[in-house]
């Protein structure tokens, strides 16, 4: 699973994975163990509608997700 999270934020904040903790946890609260993402936290100036945070997640479904 692979999660990417864009946090608004000024040139100061620099505590974006903090923000993109509470979102890993609700995976893994959810999924348990098999729902803790690779993740990349990325902080902007600014999203569409003013939203502070985007979120996006990739779960790998069937097969070709247990192959190694």
């Amino acid at each position: 699973m692979q999660m990417l999270v864009f946090v608004v934020g000024t040139r100061d904040f620099g505590p974006q994975s903090q923000v993109a903790n509470a979102a890993s946890e609700l995976l893994i609260e959810v999924l348990g163990e098999n729902g803790r993402p690779a993740r990349t936290a990325i902080g902007i100036a600014g999203l569409p509608l003013n939203t502070p945070v985007e979120i996006e997640v990739i779960r790998h479904c069937g097969a070709a997700a247990n192959r190694s």
